[in-house]
């Protein structure tokens, strides 16, 4: 079986990266998170329902292809998503899904990040900070906006909302200078 990845699986993997189960392939946490994961997994056909186990904080499955795509994937995160593109996006949405959030202040953060993933962070433009327990995003809307298509857990939250609405804004006002000169000439 040739395993191919997509930046849907790239999701899946970040997720998996940062909750893995001990049993199988799967995730560790609140009833979101697992819904999450179950839907993303079910959704590409990795696992049928009849093979996806589930308990009270974890939802996993066993195949072993996978299990050693997923492992050859972690080892070669900095090839892997080296360029700013989708395949990055939505592995670090799902990294940001599994393990960061955005406080009341409005702080961007991920947690259980590993020296890797500051490097691979870093490389991509995104620089981050320790601040106690967690790591605080420079910039955050540049890292926000990069990830916001990728999202599924934290989409709802009020600051991809503001996002969309400044990058529409930002669109109408290029759209309209374009046209000014234009119309103008005739």
């Amino acid at each position: 079986m040739k395993i191919k990845l997509t930046p849907e699986l790239s999701y899946i993997i970040g997720l998996w990266r940062k909750r893995r189960t001990f049993d199988g392939i799967g995730v560790r946490g609140n009833s979101n998170l697992l819904e999450t994961f179950a839907t993303e997994v079910l959704e590409k056909k990795l696992t049928t329902t009849e093979k996806l186990l589930t308990e009270e904080d974890k939802v996993y499955f066993y195949h072993t292809a996978y299990r050693k795509f997923f492992q050859e994937v972690e080892e070669q995160e900095l090839d892997r998503y080296k360029y700013l593109n989708e395949y990055a996006a939505s592995y670090l949405a799902g990294l940001f899904d599994a393990a960061g959030g955005i406080d009341e202040k409005g702080v961007v953060y991920l947690t259980k990040i590993n020296s890797t993933d500051e490097l691979l962070l870093l490389r991509l433009g995104f620089q981050v900070r320790p601040r106690k327990d967690r790591h605080v995003v420079e910039k955050p809307i540049v890292f926000l906006t990069f990830i916001k298509g990728y999202v599924k857990i934290q989409k709802d939250h009020r600051v991809f909302e503001m996002i969309k609405n400044k990058t529409e804004e930002k669109r109408a006002n290029e759209k309209q200078d374009q046209q000014g000169p234009v119309e103008a000439q005739a």
